[in-house]
Order: C-alpha cells, then sequence, then structure tokens
C-alpha cells in the first residue's frame, strides 16, 4: 500500500533553465502527490526563476538567494526549511521517474532502521551509463574507506537522522560535499539503495571534463588526508599518492609490496580503533586491490613472479592474470586459424 506521507524535495539550483521544466514536470507527475518543493536557486543569471515562478503551484517554495553562495549554501537554506519526515534529493537538469517518490518512501517505511536510500541512476547526454550500488549497508560504510557507494542525486534521507545529530553539508572540500555527508552519516544511520532506474542524471561537459577531474583529485587528497588520520596513520605524500592510486586517481608509480603494505597499514589500523565494520572493509580492501593490480597487469606493470607473491593477499588478481594468459593464448590460435582460413591456395 503507498504512503500517503508529505514529503520535502530539495532542490538547489543554478543555471538551469534549458532543463528545468523537464526537471519540474517530472516531479509534479509523480504517483505520489503530496510533497512541498524547496526550490533553491543560487542568484541565477538565466531564465530559472521565470520558469519556476510559471508554475504557479503552491507545492513549489521558491526561495531566493540574496548573493552567489555556492551548491553547500544553497541546500543548507533548503534543508534548514524541512519539516516532512523524508526529504528526496533532486537537481534542476535532472530527471525523477514518475515512481521514485513511491519507491523510496514505500522502502523507508518499511525499513526504520536506514537513514538513507538511493536508487539506480541511469546517466544520459554526453554518456548512456547506468550506476548500480551497493546494498548493503555495512559495506557502504566500509567503501568510505576510498569514496562513498550510493547515489547522492537519487537518494531520500530521513529528516531526523539530520536534526538530531546536527548534520549539514559542509563546504570543506569542492565538489565532494556528498562523500563528506556520507563521511558523516556513517556513524550514525545505514545507508542502503535500492534496484530501479528512478533518477535520470544528465551529463555534459560542464559537470565532467579534465578540469574538474584535475581539481577533484587535489581535493580528493585532502579529504584522504582525514581518512587516514582518522585511523590514527602517518600522513605523508607517498600515503596520499598510494591511496589514490588504489582507487584509479593517479597513475601506479610505487611498487606492489607498497601497495599491499598500504593495505595491511589500513587493516590493522581499523582494528584497533575500529572505525569500519572489519568483515566489510576486508571486503573493500580486496576489491580495490584486485582491480589495482587488474590495471597493473593490463598495463604490464607487474612481473610475473610477483604474481605469486599474491596468492595469499589477493587469490581474485591471481585468478585475473591466468584467466587473462588464457584469453590472449585462445585469441591468438583463433586469429592464426582465422588467418590460414583465409589464405588463397
Amino acid at each position: 500500500m503507498m504512503s500517503e506521507k508529505k514529503i520535502s524535495v530539495l532542490l538547489p539550483n543554478f543555471n538551469n533553465g534549458p532543463f528545468l521544466r523537464e526537471a519540474l514536470d517530472s516531479l509534479f507527475n509523480q504517483t505520489h502527490q503530496n510533497f512541498v518543493i524547496y526550490f533553491v536557486d543560487d542568484c541565477s543569471t538565466d531564465n530559472s526563476i521565470e520558469v519556476a515562478e510559471s508554475y504557479q503551484d503552491p507545492r513549489l517554495v521558491i526561495i531566493k538567494s540574496e548573493r552567489n553562495a555556492g551548491i553547500v549554501a544553497t541546500m543548507n537554506k533548503g534543508l534548514a526549511q524541512i519539516e516532512t519526515e523524508y526529504f528526496i534529493r533532486m537537481d534542476g537538469d535532472d530527471i525523477s521517474t514518475p515512481d521514485r517518490f513511491e519507491k523510496l518512501i514505500n522502502f523507508m517505511e518499511n525499513h526504520p532502521e536506514v537513514g538513507v536510500c538511493s536508487s539506480d541512476i541511469r546517466m544520459f547526454g554526453k554518456e548512456d551509463l547506468l550506476l548500480s550500488f551497493e546494498r548493503d549497508p555495512f559495506v557502504n560504510k566500509a567503501n568510505l574507506i576510498f569514496g562513498h557507494a550510493i547515489g547522492h542525486a537519487s537518494s531520500i534521507f530521513r529528516t531526523t537522522v539530520f536534526k538530531e545529530h546536527h548534520i549539514v553539508y559542509r563546504d570543506l572540500f569542492w565538489r565532494m560535499e556528498d562523500y563528506d555527508l556520507f563521511y558523516q552519516l556513517k556513524e550514525v544511520t545505514l545507508t542502503t539503495s535500492i534496484p530501479g532506474e528512478y533518477y535520470h542524471y544528465r551529463r555534459d561537459t560542464y559537470n565532467d571534463n579534465p578540469e574538474i577531474t584535475a581539481r577533484k583529485n587535489i581535493e580528493f587528497r585532502k579529504f584522504y588526508t582525514e581518512v587516514l588520520k582518522d585511523l590514527g596513520l602517518p600522513v605523508n605524500d607517498k600515503s596520499l599518492r598510494i591511496h589514490l592510486e588504489l582507487n584509479n586517481r593517479e597513475i601506479p608509480s610505487y611498487r606492489l609490496r607498497d601497495y599491499k603494505n598500504h593495505i595491511i597499514s589500513i587493516r590493522k589500523a581499523n582494528n584497533e580503533v575500529e572505525i569500519y565494520p572489519k568483515r566489510e572493509l576486508e571486503i573493500v580492501l580486496e576489491k580495490y586491490f584486485s582491480k589495482f593490480i587488474y590495471r597493473l597487469i593490463g598495463q604490464k606493470k607487474v612481473r610475473f613472479i610477483e604474481i605469486f607473491g599474491l596468492l595469499w593477499s589477493s587469490p581474485q588478481a591471481v585468478k585475473y592474470y591466468f584467466r587473462s594468459k588464457i584469453y590472449v593464448l585462445f585469441s591468438r590460435n583463433k586469429l592464426d586459424r582465422d588467418s590460414n582460413s583465409t589464405k588463397i591456395n
């Protein structure tokens, strides 16, 4: 049975005029109609306000900032207005499917222990890609050693978690307010995700280009400084670069044993301070280390003799190595057969 609870929608906006009507229409076309939209405009210079005011629907509350303050201040301004049990995130250039509210609310009603729930995200525009997220809340918590593992824009939040623990968005790391938010939430609630493409995320050059990637890597370095400090680990240029490289944000530059030692240090430190669930952290560390080895093998940056040193520390990586060797051998044999079959006698 569908819940009729009133919910809030937190929609920060800056110059989304060309896409805003499509975004707002997707909200007003929801199967769950009991909502209020807090449309917080960060001094747009396009026709955003004109588009928003054209709706003349009392459920659309338009809040105009007096000065351009950025996404974090804009979201916090809307967050301060929310009094409903749940609030849902939305961006002014994205699209919600008609059943998005209904699916997310029903899940939260049936899982009172969960504070945040996202859904799959369908990217469109610059690229067509489906992002599916981790369901296990304890793996989600462990994933925060490298980054957040569920979609921020596609999420529904339990408002009391924010109010009771005085949690707000923080402008500490450029374009990483989502990672920082989930890092704050890890101690006070569970986060998960449900299957279903209920959120469509517009991908374009304004939110994804080499300049943004380079600057975000600098911010990741700052964030990882805090992550490693919280574990009580020494922080220096080498440890930060290794952490970035394990997350595929920089090109590998150290010896394989340096990465292995970094993983071991994280495991030992967490055994003492217990920031992350131990079993799930082991899963996450193995996953990232295995993917890292895959990249090294693909780039021919790991020696054959080193593979056997991974038998105990990363058996999945060893399996990948031999599978890749078999695949290459099979492909070469097939190519030879195909080549021979096309020869003219």
